[in-house]
């Protein structure tokens, strides 16, 4: 076998594109909680009082299941749960009315029609409106804690210099494992982004505000009239540089009821539209691009290599190629191992090279899905 400069200048290439995409990996920039405290070991003295905001969204069904999950948590400080459903709708009463003996539940109602203004963002003001206390914890009626000591969990996080805690949260377990995939990697960028300088957005349905600051910088103004993103906005406009905290312990987590096929698609698309109205997004997209473009790019260096040295029959660029694609592949795998376990994410490792390798064609799907799309579908504003 011989070996010439160019043979060697060509393993050299591929080594330090291969070394390069392997830390462009959102995997690999695991994220970790500082400062975690056991449930069992918080220092309950010092837990603030809470109200659990719940959007009721029409859906009593999800209500009547985890309503109960939500007045029975093991918090030592005083809490509240404030229901947030539409007058008329008969079913979320009832359900109210079964729980109207507890001392935690309360509930307000926002008109049939609002005009100009969100639903979803006009129940959250009042719903805050409401609130008798500082920390809002806001959560849709579809989603629920994993543990009775989520409320502590989080509020765990609330220190005097937050005004912001963001929790994990993800589908429930039978949900197909590239939602919850996509929904994991994407967090890995937003919580990291979270904790080491200032918060983008809310990838989930699990963050606690100040209802101080909501009601003095005029909720939700500016945004009003889109239809979606009120977790997103929250986050967007009133984090500040060391001003947000994660909560990603296992008793903070939250889980969101099966979506069908349709409802994913179409918060993926309603991002689309939310999007290009958050602030400081260059960034954390630029980052998830480069990510993506030096994963693919290492591929088809890799590829293209092996197939050349095979054909030119140079096995010194053959056997550097081909051991650096089985490294790729593996230890790619195994980092995302790593924080599928972290999070409790049960997702078959080996399915990772091909999910990564389909976020591609998902995002342009989705793109092409917002571009056909009738834009007067994302806002109130219809004329």
């Amino acid at each position: 076998m011989i070996i010439d400069t160019l043979s060697i200048i060509a393993c050299l290439i591929i080594v330090l594109l291969t070394a390069t995409s392997l830390f462009a990996n959102p995997f690999i920039r695991r994220i970790q909680q500082k400062g975690y405290v056991d449930p069992q070991l918080v220092d309950e003295q010092h837990l603030p009082n809470v109200t659990v905001l719940v959007l009721a969204n029409n859906n009593a069904q999800a209500l009547d299941a985890h309503l109960p999950l939500l007045l029975t948590q093991d918090y030592p400080a005083d809490y509240e749960v404030v229901v947030v459903g539409e007058q008329s709708d008969l079913h979320v009463e009832t359900v109210i009315k079964q729980f109207a003996q507890n001392k935690h539940l309360y509930a307000t109602y926002i008109p049939p029609r609002s005009l100009f203004m969100s639903k979803k963002k006009l129940a959250v003001a009042l719903g805050v409106k409401a609130a008798h206390f500082d920390w809002v914890l806001l959560l849709d009626s579809n989603c629920h804690p994993v543990s009775d000591t989520w409320l502590k969990s989080m509020a765990s996080h609330m220190d005097p210099d937050a005004n912001l805690v963001i929790g994990y949260s993800n589908y429930d377990q039978d949900t197909k494992s590239y939602y919850r995939f996509d929904r994991l990697r994407n967090d890995c960028y937003l919580l990291r982004c979270a904790q080491r300088s200032i918060a983008y957005r809310a990838n989930g349905v699990n963050i606690a505000f100040r209802k101080s600051e909501f009601i003095e910088n005029d909720g939700y103004r500016g945004n009003l009239h889109l239809v979606n993103g009120e977790y997103d906005f929250i986050v967007n406009k009133y984090a500040r540089p060391d001003s947000a905290r994660i909560a990603i312990e296992p008793d903070a987590w939250v889980r969101e009821e099966t979506p069908t096929p349709k409802t994913w698609h179409d918060r993926n698309i309603c991002y689309a539209s939310v999007r290009k109205c958050l602030q400081r997004s260059f960034g954390i997209k630029a980052l998830f691009n480069i990510d993506l473009t030096m994963m693919h790019l290492n591929y088809t260096l890799l590829l293209l290599s092996i197939v050349a040295s095979a054909i030119l029959h140079n096995w010194l660029v053959l056997a550097v190629a081909s051991l650096a694609l089985i490294l790729t592949l593996v230890l790619r795998t195994m980092a995302a191992k790593k924080v599928y376990q972290q999070f409790g994410e049960h997702i078959a490792s080996w399915k990772t090279v091909f999910y990564e390798l389909y976020i591609v064609c998902h995002s342009l799907a989705t793109n092409i899905r917002y571009t056909k799309s009738d834009k007067r579908d994302f806002t109130t504003h219809k004329l």
